[in-house]
């Protein structure tokens, strides 16, 4: 089945500008670029954030908000924060309408490897960083509602007040499967126990103390699920800039 244009997304991409934006090619993974974003300028004054989407390519809407939040203004938040952003890590998968790579694999089942080229790039492009916040953009297939996974290594979770806000967006899914363990409503906890195969799990262990799985249903509309990561991050973003 075909997927999305990944020409075009790419074109929206390369056509962004603004002040303290640097788009670079970090790779090729079988004849498609994959893209790393830096956005604000890095120093020890501002916090440090890592958003990532498309780990699975047949979840568009994170590489949607993570072009949507590119495309708009960010000034006021470039004088509290640093941006690193990688808006389609499976571009393969992307333009295939694939959950996994040309491989077959899941590379958010591969991070404890280091033979999937697109784990490699990925753990290239933020060698030697450590980040505030990490956030991953997903889809699931079988939920009616939005909910999310978080890990804070202190335990003081904003899980439920991003739940709050992106309720005004659409519904909250509530279900839990036998090996989640739920936090508040639609928020469940990111377990480091589950070691480090998975992104957020992975990062967690290596590159950050607080880290987000957001996931909107299938069922909504594409601007409606990027509308929900955006709050979601915005929420997140909003908690950073307390005192």
């Amino acid at each position: 089945m075909s997927g999305q244009d990944y020409a075009r997304f790419t074109q929206r991409l390369k056509t962004l500008s603004s002040p303290n934006l640097i788009i670079e090619a970090i790779g090729s993974v079988n004849d498609y670029q994959m893209f790393r974003v830096l956005l604000g300028e890095a120093s020890g004054e501002r916090k440090n954030i890592l958003i990532t989407a498309g780990i699975h390519g047949d979840e568009p809407a994170g590489p949607e908000a993570a072009l949507c939040f590119l495309e708009r203004d960010n000034t006021k938040l470039l004088q509290k924060f640093r941006f690193v952003i990688l808006p389609c890590v499976n571009p393969y998968g992307y333009a295939h309408n694939a959950r996994e790579n040309k491989q077959g694999t899941d590379i958010n089942r591969s991070f404890a490897e280091e033979q999937v080229v697109e784990v490699v790039l990925f753990k290239k492009a933020i060698q030697g960083q450590r980040f505030d916040f990490y956030i991953d953009f997903h889809e699931d297939w079988e939920a009616e509602g939005f909910y999310l996974y978080e890990g804070q290594r202190d335990e003081h979770w904003i899980g439920q007040e991003i739940i709050e806000n992106v309720e005004k967006v659409g519904p909250i899914d509530t279900g839990t499967a036998e090996s989640d363990m739920p936090i508040s409503k639609g928020v469940l906890k990111v377990d480091p126990g589950w070691g480090t195969a998975g992104t957020a799990p992975y990062m967690l262990h290596t590159h950050s103390d607080h880290v987000m799985i957001c996931e909107t249903p299938k069922v909504w509309p594409l601007d409606q699920r990027a509308s929900a990561h955006l709050t979601a991050l915005d929420t997140a973003l909003k908690h950073y800039l307390k005192p």
